[in-house]
């Protein structure tokens, strides 16, 4: 047979490895719903030029009568993000503040430490999200029920523009056709995953494993997960669409850079190599990648048109994966004015 066809057969076989890996992976990663008087849980986040954010988030979570505490890490923003706080701190005594300057795994370290937990649960939350009310109890009855120290969660993506529309979901994707979760239900550290956006642990097991403060890689989230199982404890995965929601970027640029950047950093330049022959293994088999992107749509609540543009989404992702290896080699990587590099970030001059 000719190199073309061997080829075709090759982008088949891992196409068709990837979707196995999918369906026996939905039986782990499970749908949550809000919950009715859920346990309190005190709440971090960590906001870095928040303005346009900050509102919205401290007035959808705070509407949640579960949420004990909302503690805000200022981490050197530069904009109104602290006026903002202060203002809706003279109005709910439930927010505490503190300033800090050195990334976001530096910034919830420091919340914790001028804030311990009064609750016997915690949740790490980004300023971009929205959750409904009852989330971050879902989680920790879906954590009870798992029998595991922490879950972390997978948000609707509410897309501003189309390219995030065709990239955000590879995201989701990609983790449920990469990571087998039945073994990263156990607690082997090769096995992890996590999402900062929505991420509630018991404080006792984030004490143990040293929390953020015991992180030194970018991709906080994933290194607190993998903290969490070197110190004995279990993470649980799921699809957080029913509970919240998060901001997708707004243009092709910032989505390149912004999932870049997690890739990279999460990945390495082998992950990133591995995206793109995954990506156009996909292309190659368009039934496998109807079926693949439907499946996760259900899960994900995402869009019909998403789905249908399916072959648009995974050529950029081909893109992605590409640009993510070139930009992380060359050190161009950034988040929020800071250039990224190794497990430290900078401040741009």
């Amino acid at each position: 047979m000719s190199t073309i066809v061997w080829l075709f057969l090759g982008a088949n076989v891992v196409a068709l490895a990837g979707l196995a890996v999918q369906l026996s992976n939905l039986s782990e990663f499970r749908r949550v719903l809000p919950v009715r008087d859920p346990e309190p849980v005190d709440v971090y986040v960590a906001m870095r030029d928040e303005a346009e954010n900050a509102q919205a988030f401290l007035a959808t979570l705070l509407c949640d009568s579960s949420v004990a505490r909302v503690v805000v890490a200022d981490d050197a923003s530069t904009d109104a993000t602290a006026s903002l706080v202060a203002a809706a701190a003279a109005h709910d005594p439930r927010i505490a503040y503190v300033r800090v300057n050195g990334g976001k795994s530096a910034a919830l370290a420091a919340a914790v430490a001028a804030y311990a937990p009064r609750t016997r649960w915690i949740a790490f939350v980004d300023a971009d999200v929205r959750l409904r009310c009852g989330a971050a109890g879902a989680l920790v009855r879906y954590a009870k029920t798992r029998d595991a120290a922490a879950a972390t969660a997978w948000l609707f993506v509410d897309a501003p523009s189309l390219s995030s529309k065709l990239l955000a979901p590879l995201v989701t994707l990609f983790l449920l056709q990469a990571l087998p979760m039945r073994a990263a239900r156990g607690t082997d550290p090769r096995f992890s995953a996590g999402n900062g956006q929505c991420f509630v642990v018991r404080a006792d097991a984030y004490e143990q494993c040293g929390g953020h403060a015991a992180i030194r890689e970018i991709v906080e989230d994933v290194a607190l997960a993998r903290g969490l199982k070197r110190s004995g404890f279990r993470v649980a995965l799921a699809s957080g669409a029913a509970i919240g929601s998060v901001r997708g970027y707004a243009t092709l640029r910032a989505n390149l850079r912004g999932l870049g950047r997690s890739l990279f950093y999460g990945a390495g330049p082998a992950g990133c190599v591995a995206f793109a022959l995954w990506q156009m293994s996909l292309l190659l088999s368009p039934p496998t990648l109807y079926l693949s992107r439907a499946i996760s749509g259900w899960s994900m609540r995402e869009p019909v048109a998403g789905v249908l543009l399916a072959p648009a989404g995974t050529a950029l992702g081909v893109v992605l994966g590409v640009n993510a290896l070139v930009q992380g080699l060359r050190g161009r990587l950034a988040w929020r004015g800071r250039h990224l590099s190794g497990g430290e970030s900078a401040a741009r001059p």
